[in-house]
């Protein structure tokens, strides 16, 4: 039995040694694995260059030179208007506002106004409406003021918001849903006075003085004249039918000052607003005898061109009732002073056009298929043809853009 008993015991410290020998010889390999790394790691950093940190430096100042703006309005939180430089296509920053956002830019480029909506939730509970005035050149908020929140709530339009000549007075579009304009003070920054307009809407400055128009379901334009906190209002002689053929809210503005109207159906109008009353120049047709039933669509739906007193409209054929703000087909350059369409440009899905001063005209439209911002050139030697030569995203989804100059 002794000698029995010894030898299990035997075979007892054998298993264990094994046992032991399974856990020992792992521990080994592995410290030493990890005292080779360490030997390796020490000697790469001996020979290492010492660690440049990188300086992350901000720009006080975006670059110079003239640019083109885009609201990228949003119905669920902050809106952006994105800046881009002309010439080179630079991406330059963009400057926050709230919900709904319409914007204002001084033709020199160094001020931009915004009106929009800022609610408790976001999207829901107590809303301020606010008036930001930025610095274009730091892309930095300079002021802003509260003002009654019956500003029109919408996608982002031209003709929503406006300042008179002297830039002394804001105006600022209403719909709640009753139609009126809300006038402010900017040195005071507070409300002068709100000017009842039912039936009427858009904003179109005059060139002089506290005076401005709308224009009106029954086809007339209201012209009022702003003094202190009372006004006058006018009456014009009916301008168009809205029935038949009514007009887009976007007015450009031509070199004489005339205002350059464009209807559903694709005519002009061209109508002088100097006086106390609007009153119709000319009515000129930009599709008449065109075979393809060719009509112009979108929102920003005219760009002028001061050098060649051309108008260019995006323009989508199979024209139909509704189509009115369908992305184009073509761009179409009409001549106002020989009366006369004299270009066509193949330009996709835009449905909003803005276009550079001079004899070298450069064109941005809103993409609204793609979303994206498209910038045209002209084609060399062919009069006033443009061809798209880049686009980006980072605008996103674009109804309004505008273009100022140095």
């Amino acid at each position: 039995m002794r000698a029995t008993h010894v030898r299990m015991s035997e075979v007892f410290q054998i298993k264990k040694s094994m046992h032991l020998g399974i856990f020992v010889r792992p521990w080994r390999w592995f410290l030493s694995t990890l005292l080779s790394l360490l030997c390796l790691i020490q000697h790469a950093q001996l020979h290492a260059e010492k660690f440049q940190p990188d300086h992350i430096v901000t720009q006080r100042q975006i670059a110079a030179g003239a640019n083109v703006f885009l609201n990228e309005l949003s119905w669920d939180g902050a809106s952006r208007i994105h800046v881009f430089g002309i010439d080179d296509f630079a991406y330059k920053g963009s400057m926050p506002g709230g919900l709904n956002t319409q914007m204002q830019v001084l033709r020199d480029g160094k001020t931009l106004y915004l009106v929009s909506s800022f609610a408790e939730r976001i999207v829901y509970g107590q809303t301020e409406s606010v008036v930001q005035i930025y610095d274009v050149s730091t892309l930095s908020r300079r002021d802003e003021f509260v003002v009654p929140n019956t500003v029109v709530r919408g996608i982002g339009m031209t003709q929503m918001l406006a300042l008179s000549a002297d830039k002394k007075l804001l105006y600022i579009q209403n719909a709640t849903p009753a139609t009126s304009v809300t006038v402010i003070d900017l040195a005071a920054k507070k409300r002068v006075t709100e000017i009842p307009a039912p039936g009427c809407f858009g904003i179109y400055p005059a060139r002089d003085g506290h005076r401005f128009s709308t224009a009106c379901g029954t086809g007339v334009f209201k012209t009022f004249t702003v003094a202190g906190d009372s006004y006058s209002v006018e009456t014009s002689a009916p301008l168009f039918d809205v029935t038949k053929d009514p007009i887009y809210i976007h007015a450009s503005r031509r070199a004489n000052g005339e205002l350059i109207l464009t209807t559903f159906g694709g005519d002009i109008y061209l109508a002088d607003d100097s006086g106390k009353v609007v009153r119709l120049i000319k009515t000129l047709s930009v599709s008449a005898d065109i075979e393809g039933n060719w009509a112009p669509g979108g929102y920003r739906i005219s760009a002028y061109n001061g050098f060649y007193d051309t108008i260019f409209i995006p323009m989508h054929r199979d024209a139909k009732l509704g189509s009115h703000k369908y992305g184009s087909d073509e761009i179409w350059a009409y001549s106002l002073k020989e009366e006369k369409l004299v270009a066509r440009s193949v330009a996709q899905n835009l449905v909003s056009l803005a276009i550079s001063a001079g004899p070298k005209p450069i064109i941005f439209g809103s993409n609204a298929k793609d979303n994206t911002v498209d910038k045209y050139e002209l084609k060399l030697g062919d009069g006033l043809l443009f061809q798209k030569v880049a686009s980006d995203k980072r605008a996103g989804a674009t109804t309004t853009l505008a273009i100022t100059y140095d």
